[in-house]
């Protein structure tokens, strides 16, 4: 995981790439890409054609971060859209940008805490209004993770469900990884999306 491929702008670089990924190429042309290039692409959405670069990496087969100097919503659906498996601030911490990096190595997606919380609340808004099928059996769950599925399902975040039944943040979290499991959760989103019974496990 060492090797990565940096594109940017003249001028804008960040010596955390290189200390995250000691093998690491800075293209700041598509002349200075290496080739073959690494599995591991980081674009900056500041650069002009940023999501055609991003298309053109994962149709080679490659994993692709976009990296942004202020973490926008309808950003992060261009990003997606031309099919990134991360979003995260360019100038991130050496743990983030390690962490992305497995995150998307293996095949997940990794996003920013913040817009996570956004997206949640408008996917909540967005269930309210359509019309709801036969959700899952949620008589597994203790009436404590009930209560926590309720506040989720209200797009909560994780600190506003502790304020609002009077638990910390840790045992909020805890709740959560035992309603994933015993409903078959991947997230919080495919979370309301079964309670809602948009989609199944």
């Amino acid at each position: 995981m060492s090797d990565a491929l940096f594109i940017t702008e003249e001028g804008f670089i960040s010596p955390r790439w290189r200390q995250s990924f000691p093998g690491a190429r800075i293209a700041v042309t598509p002349e200075d890409a290496p080739s073959p290039c690494p599995e591991l692409i980081w674009v900056l959405t500041a650069i002009p054609g940023w999501t055609e670069q991003i298309r053109h990496h994962v149709a080679e087969g490659r994993r692709v971060v976009a990296m942004t100097r202020q973490p926008q919503l309808e950003e992060l659906r261009q990003a997606l859209s031309a099919g990134a498996r991360g979003y995260t601030e360019a100038l991130a911490s050496r743990d983030i940008l390690i962490q992305a990096a497995r995150t998307v190595t293996a095949g997940g997606l990794w996003l920013p805490a913040p817009l996570v919380s956004k997206m949640v609340g408008l996917l909540s808004q967005l269930l309210e209004q359509q019309p709801t099928g036969e959700g899952c059996d949620l008589s597994p769950l203790t009436d404590r993770e009930r209560q926590v599925t309720t506040e989720v399902l209200k797009g909560a975040s994780n600190k506003r469900i502790a304020l609002e039944l009077d638990i910390t943040e840790r045992t909020v979290k805890a709740h959560l990884s035992s309603i994933f499991e015993k409903l078959g959760a991947r997230d919080r989103m495919h979370l309301m999306l079964l309670v809602r019974g948009q989609e199944r496990t």
